[in-house]
């Protein structure tokens, strides 16, 4: 598997460039939804960039963990605000299978918004929703720098089966985790485990 492992400058600019993607296309959305959990921070600066304080969350749990998927999305939690004849714009960090956004979509449809836009990092072909807007294709597996510490977790549960932990942290450092996480993630998580 090939990954893109985003650091937090390159997450911060791809937001403003989102932002723009939004601007030009004269979108202004009266509540920005963030996706719990990978969409809130995208979410967040979307936000703060618009000037907008009307923000609101879902919940949706799709992943086990960074590999194990379930068969459908569930909603954990449901709509936070109240979008009855508003702009909703939602937001995610990926489009990669698309049920969450799906499962976003129809959710918030129930909830008699004026209009629903989505708003994505990356995506994937293989998304059964293509995002309004996006700023890349991929199809390599991405690691945001907000869950740098679950895909450590993740790679360690699944590698240490075959594999030493200097090995392991070898191989988080070589596809382009930050060293000094890596060691301390080992250090201060693992040895307290």
């Amino acid at each position: 598997m090939q990954y893109e492992i985003v650091s937090w400058d390159e997450a911060y600019n791809m937001c403003y460039y989102l932002f723009e993607k939004l601007i030009n296309a004269n979108e202004f959305p009266d509540i920005i939804v963030g996706i719990a959990r990978g969409g809130w921070i995208p979410a967040r600066l979307l936000s703060d960039f618009y000037g907008n304080k009307f923000t609101a969350n879902i919940k949706i749990e799709f992943y086990r963990d960074t590999s194990q998927v379930r068969e459908n999305p569930i909603i954990t939690q449901e709509l936070t605000a109240e979008v009855k004849n508003k702009k909703i714009l939602i937001v995610d960090d990926v489009a990669d299978s698309g049920k969450s956004l799906q499962a976003a979509i129809e959710h918030i449809k129930t909830k008699g918004p004026k209009s629903i836009k989505t708003a994505t990092l990356h995506y994937k072909k293989h998304s059964i929703v293509v995002p309004d807007f996006y700023i890349n294709l991929t199809d390599k597996w991405i690691v945001y720098p907000w869950e740098y510490g679950e895909f450590i977790a993740f790679q360690y549960k699944e590698l240490r089966k075959k594999h030493t932990v200097l090995e392991i942290k070898k191989q988080l450092k070589d596809i382009g985790i930050p060293p000094h996480l890596v060691e301390s993630y080992f250090e201060k998580v693992l040895t307290n485990n």
